[in-house]
């Protein structure tokens, strides 16, 4: 009978890595992506191709305008606390 050689973690990574890391992300992908449909599915079910419609251009209207301020005022306020501009001596 011959023998096998348990795999070393560097010949595993090399052989298996990059396929499992792909299989990751896409599965998040589709996750995210599944999400954001279903719940367009879901408004334009519920509430019709009018409504629907105009509810998702003010989400996005909100979402690149209200809600990016906000977030530049929170990395602004972020970055106050927790960066030191100042030169090291």
């Amino acid at each position: 009978m011959f023998m096998v050689r348990p795999m070393d973690f560097d010949l595993f990574m090399e052989r298996y890595g990059y396929k499992i890391l792909f299989g990751i992300f896409g599965v998040v992908l589709l996750v995210i992506i599944g999400t954001l449909l279903a719940s367009f599915y879901l408004l334009f079910r519920y509430l019709g191709y009018f409504a629907a419609s105009l509810v998702i251009v003010f989400l996005f209207a909100y979402a690149f305008t209200v809600k990016r301020r906000v977030i530049d005022a929170q990395a602004q306020a972020h970055a106050k606390y927790f960066y030191d501009d100042r030169r090291k001596r």
